[in-house]
């Protein structure tokens, strides 16, 4: 039975598929992200993207009811083709944070890229000045060779091989690495 009212979203983490910003965007956890991109996609969209790196520490993917996605979001309880839930899932894939795979299955990215040029010139003058700000510290962060990985930053697999993996049907699991 196929329904546009997924009663549990798996959110799965997958690095972005750019390899510029895979390699060099912000993080979720990052204060860019509400900073710069809040002004562009929204509370909710920001708000339900921030929260994906707590939810993976309680394991990969974060499997939650949509119904207490949207109450945690301040979106209410509605999961429905026109509920304040969808729309938010359908700005964040239109702006390219995420990517739907089925009704139940969203591939999150773990990283955004800066705000664009036109963006930023719609921001307000606060948040341009956040962007100059955050952008140039990142940027430096960036330059300075370091090995440590980011506490919050979830498992990650190649985009393809885990794409692959949430198309594959459920059933018994062949030996070797899963998610």
């Amino acid at each position: 039975m196929h329904t546009d009212d997924p009663a549990v979203l798996e959110l799965h983490p997958v690095p972005h598929p750019n390899p510029g910003v895979a390699r060099a965007g912000f993080g979720l956890s990052d204060p860019y992200l509400e900073a710069c991109w809040a002004p562009v996609v929204g509370p909710s969209s920001t708000l339900l993207l921030r929260q994906c790196p707590e939810r993976w520490k309680d394991g990969v993917p974060a499997r939650v009811e949509a119904a207490d996605l949207a109450r945690s979001i301040g979106l209410g309880r509605g999961t429905g083709r026109n509920s304040p839930l969808t729309r938010t899932l359908e700005r964040l894939e239109r702006f390219g944070f995420l990517h739907r795979v089925s009704v139940t299955e969203v591939a999150v990215y773990t990283e955004v890229p800066p705000v664009s040029g036109r963006q930023l010139d719609h921001l307000p003058a606060w948040n341009r000045s956040r962007h100059e700000d955050l952008l140039g510290r990142h940027l430096e962060g960036l330059s300075r060779p370091t090995t440590r990985s980011q506490p919050d930053d979830p498992p990650r697999m190649e985009m393809s091989e885990r794409l692959a993996h949430l198309r594959r049907p459920a059933g018994p699991k062949p030996p070797g690495r899963h998610l």
